[in-house]
């Protein structure tokens, strides 16, 4: 092969590159105008506090004064050497892991018993929707007088069978089980619906295909539904476990962190020491850590369901 000819084939393997006509540069540009609002809106909402954060994590600052002196990395050893923040690490990954695994597989069994279902699907819908429509404050007080250890209903159901009542939020054997249990039931309804919109649109030509070759109940949840549904399993493994990590109110209006710490999570503990302990660097040194835990974390759910794709 001569010289010319590898030139010719190397020019003929190029892609042409093809010019954008102005009418596709016009739509281009109005798909930048309309995201323009929303990206504003994040840089002052959340880029900007987050930066704020970053900087206020090297100074002193009670909430009051007007000075900020620096202060370096102070308020990282600090950090460091708080075990009270450091509890609440471990406790929110108990939240994460409940969220996780035990939020999904709910969500997504409820689902597809729904979506199995011929009368009464718009009931069903709405009724395991419903929780997740209420204040974090109106579900808090519910289960507060629920899990109440002398008044409430939980104990006198126990009573009524022969059994002794329990502290359920007073015990710290308890506390942290009963406001992860509060915390599925409040938000699995979240999933419910993505897993059940997911099902929906799945094509009946797969399930009449697998039926052809034989494929019953359990063999083609595994070959057809759960492979199909990967996608919106991605989405709501990130959102809940995000949601799991970041839980406040439910904690903060059971149990206020109790007893003795064992139900702090790191959002209310960053709260406590900001607008109770009034130390706003510590605060925000704590919200710069946990915050790029969550970054890390996002990240790494989002390459994980890349590569299983």
């Amino acid at each position: 092969m001569t010289v010319g000819s590898v030139q010719v084939a190397v020019v003929q393997a190029r892609p042409a590159t093809r010019r954008r006509s102005p009418l596709a540069r016009r739509r281009e540009l109005m798909a930048y105008l309309f995201l323009l609002p929303a990206a504003v809106l994040l840089a002052i909402f959340t880029l900007l506090p987050f930066v704020q954060a970053i900087v206020l994590s090297f100074q002193e600052w009670d909430g009051v004064s007007k000075s900020t002196p620096f202060v370096g990395l102070s308020n990282y050893r600090f950090v460091l050497h708080d075990t009270v923040f450091w509890s609440s690490m471990r406790n929110v990954l108990i939240f994460g892991v409940a969220g996780f695994l035990l939020g999904n597989a709910l969500s997504l069994g409820m689902a597809i018993a729904v979506h199995k279902v011929h009368r009464g699907k718009a009931l069903f819908r709405t009724a395991f929707y419903l929780p997740g429509v209420f204040s974090v404050v109106v579900i808090g007080m519910i289960f507060s007088w629920l899990l109440a250890p002398n008044a409430g209903i939980l104990n006198r159901m126990l009573t009524t069978v022969g059994m002794s009542g329990h502290n359920w939020l007073g015990d710290p054997g308890t506390a942290l089980p009963a406001v992860a249990a509060v915390f599925l039931w409040y938000h699995w309804g979240f999933g419910f619906i993505l897993y059940l919109a997911g099902l929906q649109d799945l094509p009946v030509e797969l399930y009449e295909a697998a039926s052809l070759d034989g494929a019953r109940g359990w063999a083609k949840f595994r070959y057809v539904t759960w492979p199909e549904l990967l996608p919106v399993t991605a989405i709501v493994s990130l959102l809940t476990l995000l949601g799991a990590l970041q839980v406040f109110g439910t904690v903060q209006v059971l149990t206020n962190g109790g007893p003795g710490y064992h139900t702090m999570v790191p959002t209310l503990r960053i709260y406590q020491e900001a607008f109770t302990n009034t130390r706003f660097g510590s605060a925000a040194a704590m919200s710069v850590i946990f915050g790029g835990a969550l970054v890390l974390l996002a990240m790494m759910h989002l390459w994980l369901s890349r590569r299983r794709k």
